[in-house]
């Protein structure tokens, strides 16, 4: 019991010293009046070791330190990859011609099957010829670098080569033909200005130049020539976005860190939309996902 009292004395005085040193130094300091004046006396309350215990790491770091590897891990860009697929049983469709059919310019255009693109199934039921890719840049991006190599669109048997492709915006497209055929390139945007214009025969150097001025969905290209010819344009103003493979696969990268929402996007899709707003978290690690819909989901 003696103890315990003594220990309370002791606590007791040590508060005391430490107060009245406290406010010695607050009185000798010089510091300015606050308020017209009227000084300011600080409240301090001490407690012992005993019961506060010792800091913790966190309470003492430096304000404005950089963060801890672990904080910062995965705040990098990343690469967005996966595929499309058909779930359940893929309909599968014939050609729209078979080699030799009695068609316009049947040398040519019937020099081999001509095949239905509508719908384009590979391996495993990946479905080729999607677009997936954002709307919009995210904010505070730069401004898209234009690559210096040429940019083709071709023409063979009477089919438009590529199907589907992503024409970045202010970026000169050469139409070429491979056909001893005159064809004529018809695009059909909401956005940018449309061109009708012929493609002489066997052009290979590319007479024909298209160039997009805004980004928009895509949008059809068609030969006023021979009806059955259609291709997709997609003009981006970044580089966010791509065209799956003959298998569904596709690959973006560098996409900046932090949720984004893609567009995904099927020529028979109902009104193009595979999905609307696919949202994916980006982080350095990356995103791997697969996009399943099922058959019923297109018009074909």
């Amino acid at each position: 019991m003696m103890n315990q009292f003594s220990k309370l004395i002791g606590y007791s005085r040590g508060f005391a010293f430490m107060a009245a040193a406290t406010t010695a130094t607050f009185m000798s300091c010089g510091c300015a009046d606050v308020g017209g004046g009227a000084s300011v006396e600080p409240e301090v309350a001490f407690l012992p070791a005993e019961i506060t215990g010792a800091a913790s790491e966190s309470a003492l770091e430096t304000p404005g330190a950089a963060p801890s590897k672990a904080a910062s891990a995965g705040s990098g860009p990343g690469t967005f990859r996966g595929r499309v697929v058909m779930a359940g049983a893929a309909p599968t469709l014939p050609p729209l011609f078979v080699k030799d059919a009695e068609i316009k310019d049947k040398e040519v255009c019937a020099a081999t099957d001509v095949p239905d693109e509508r719908l384009v199934i590979g391996a495993n039921n990946g479905v080729s010829n999607v677009f997936v890719y954002m709307k919009k840049a995210p904010k505070g991006m730069p401004a898209m670098e234009l690559s210096s190599e040429d940019l083709f669109f071709d023409q063979k048997n009477c089919q438009f080569l590529p199907h589907c492709m992503i024409v970045p915006v202010g970026k000169v497209l050469k139409v070429l033909s491979d056909d001893a055929i005159a064809h004529n390139t018809h695009t059909n945007p909401a956005k940018n200005n449309g061109v009708s214009s012929v493609v002489p025969q066997n052009d290979r150097v590319g007479v024909l130049e298209l160039k997009y001025t805004r980004a928009e969905d895509p949008f059809s290209v068609t030969c006023d020539f021979h009806a059955w010819m259609k291709a997709y344009h997609l003009p981006l103003d970044h580089p966010y976005g791509a065209v799956t493979d003959a298998d569904g696969n596709f690959e973006i990268k560098n996409v900046p860190a932090g949720k984004h929402d893609f567009v995904v996007w099927h020529e028979s899709a109902t009104g193009g939309y595979i999905e609307r707003r696919l949202t994916v978290n980006m982080s350095s690690d990356g995103v791997d996902q697969d996009i399943s819909f099922p058959a019923d989901k297109l018009n074909l």
